[in-house]
């Protein structure tokens, strides 16, 4: 089960699932990519929200995915005379058809009639509501659960916060922020895989992570 964190507001709050990629045929299907463990968890719902993908993300993006427990390259302004498909606020959007494709999703949804408007379409995200979602597993967590927790060491000493997850292949890596800046002022960050060696327990009620972690020399 993954997802991306998406703060809305203290009341209503979506979670990224996926995005909107490359159009598929002639007839206004898209491909989507899912950022999900299980791809069907869109197939389940009959609307989805959508929303143009945010400026930050589009500048740093970290892909999301489940915590488990361990045991653009600038393009080119197109002018066009049609309204935009989605905005920077979410709206909610009938999926006419949608089915399982390769590793992903391909699906028609209301309002993209043809390939034009397909290509328009790509890179718009993909989210449900947090409140349709189905609970998760024992030792199983969103990934937006996890960001802004603090990271202690085994003796409980702070020395950062999870700023994001990122998907690596065998296991994913927690982003964590730490009170050094880089040259240019910004969070120094340090990466550290999301294996049992290295993270300890996840405390949601503490709202903190047990991380044993030390730079590589």
């Amino acid at each position: 089960m993954s997802a991306r964190p998406a703060g809305e507001g203290a009341d209503t709050r979506w979670v990224v699932m996926g995005r909107i990629g490359a159009p598929f045929g002639v007839q206004g299907w898209v491909r989507v990519q899912t950022y999900s463990s299980d791809p069907d968890t869109l197939l389940d719902h009959e609307r989805w929200w959508i929303r143009s993908a945010p400026q930050a993300a589009a500048a740093t993006l970290q892909r999301p995915g489940a915590g488990r427990t361990p045991g653009a390259k600038a393009g080119t302004a197109v002018r066009s005379s049609r309204p935009a498909l989605a905005g920077s606020e979410w709206r909610e959007v009938e999926v006419i058809e949608a089915q399982g494709h390769g590793s992903g999703l391909i699906a028609q949804l209301d309002g993209i009639d043809d390939r034009d408007q397909a290509a328009q379409a790509n890179g718009i995200e993909i989210g449900l509501l947090r409140d349709d979602l189905p609970p998760p597993e024992d030792d199983e967590f969103y990934w937006e659960d996890l960001i802004g927790l603090d990271a202690v060491d085994p003796s409980g000493r702070k020395f950062g916060v999870v700023s994001g997850l990122l998907e690596a292949g065998a296991h994913d890596v927690l982003v964590i922020d730490t009170p050094g800046r880089t040259p240019a002022g910004k969070p120094l960050q340090v990466l550290v895989p999301f294996v049992e060696r290295h993270v300890g327990e996840v405390d949601l009620a503490k709202k903190q992570v047990v991380v044993d972690w030390e730079e590589p020399v």
